[in-house]
């Protein structure tokens, strides 16, 4: 099967939809390494997604299907089947429904929507200010920060389950728990969600972001300039021999961690727990190998397993 053959040129028909070969995944995702996806396909609007997913049994395996890949570590060595990636950077404003509740494209960025809820004084979503990454995406990893999770903002999602079918998951459905959800792990694909309107102040909600978006910019590198991932590792949860949640970094930083390198990867300076870029030839390897190296030295100090809170694809 080639790219020039059905079902490609059926996709490729469609305005907002791309097809392209052996795409770098260096540039597919905010950590900028990665080697080529045999297929590439790239869509943001709901219409365009419902036509991928009616032809997804035709397209060369294996398949997967991503966001904005803010979240994901791609291997060296690609993607040898087709890569769906639904993702846009144009805003579209979610549209209100008539039972007060508001339908989102998933596929828009996680901040353009924090900004706009803040905007339309809908409490609580200035939390995600400044999380890089789709709704879609924040979605499927329950993605949250100052105590806020996605699970919490939600009415429901919508999109297709393994098989291909149609549905519609109340946040339940989606067994939500901490960076986790089953919709990551069965097969399904996200391409709305209904948020639940809470009710604040504007200007509340307004300032609130500014104060995040500040806090983010001290403590956070800004993956556009220094390449990254962010949160490497989920914080240890109260079930874990820490006995009560705490942050991850806190442990990194004990072990040394801001001091590590491998190869171009390094942890950054500011914050134990992102691991990023510090170099051009800096590869997926290295980064694996400094993560599987600052886990050994944490579990060896406080008998305490880190586990990864970043997707990996292609190991």
């Amino acid at each position: 099967m080639t790219q020039h053959s059905p079902p490609f040129k059926t996709l490729q028909s469609h305005p907002d939809i791309t097809v392209e070969a052996g795409i770098p995944l260096s540039t597919c995702g905010t950590f900028q390494v990665g080697g080529p996806a045999k297929i590439l396909i790239t869509c943001g609007t709901p219409e365009a997604l419902a036509k991928v997913r009616a032809l997804a049994a035709e397209l060369p395996p294996p398949l997967a299907f991503i966001g904005a890949g803010s979240n994901i570590l791609f291997a060296d060595t690609g993607w040898p089947g087709t890569l769906v990636r639904y993702t846009t950077d144009t805003f579209t404003p979610p549209r209100p429904l008539p039972d007060g509740s508001w339908r989102v494209n998933a596929a828009i960025q996680l901040d353009a929507l924090a900004a706009w809820a803040c905007d339309q004084g809908i409490k609580g979503w200035e939390a995600f200010s400044g999380i890089p990454g789709t709704v879609g995406g924040a979605v499927v990893g329950n993605a949250g920060a100052w105590g806020v999770q996605m699970e919490h903002m939600l009415c429901a999602v919508h999109g297709w389950d393994a098989a291909g079918q149609p549905r519609d998951w109340t946040a339940d459905d989606c067994a939500f728990t901490y960076r986790d959800s089953r919709l990551k792990h069965d097969g399904s694909w996200v391409g709305e969600i209904t948020l639940l309107p809470l009710p604040g102040d504007p200007q509340q909600q307004q300032t609130e972001r500014a104060r995040i978006l500040a806090l983010r910019a001290e403590k956070h590198p800004d993956w556009r300039t220094t390449p990254c991932i962010g949160s490497f590792f989920k914080n240890i949860q109260p079930s874990s021999a820490a006995e009560r949640r705490q942050a991850a970094g806190w442990f990194l930083e004990q072990v040394g961690a801001k001091t590590e390198t491998e190869g171009g990867a390094a942890v950054y300076e500011k914050h134990a727990n992102i691991l990023i870029k510090a170099a051009p030839t800096c590869t997926a390897t290295d980064v694996h190998r400094l993560a599987l190296r600052l886990q050994q030295r944490v579990h060896e100090k406080f008998n305490i397993q880190l586990e990864r809170e970043i997707q990996t694809l292609g190991f």
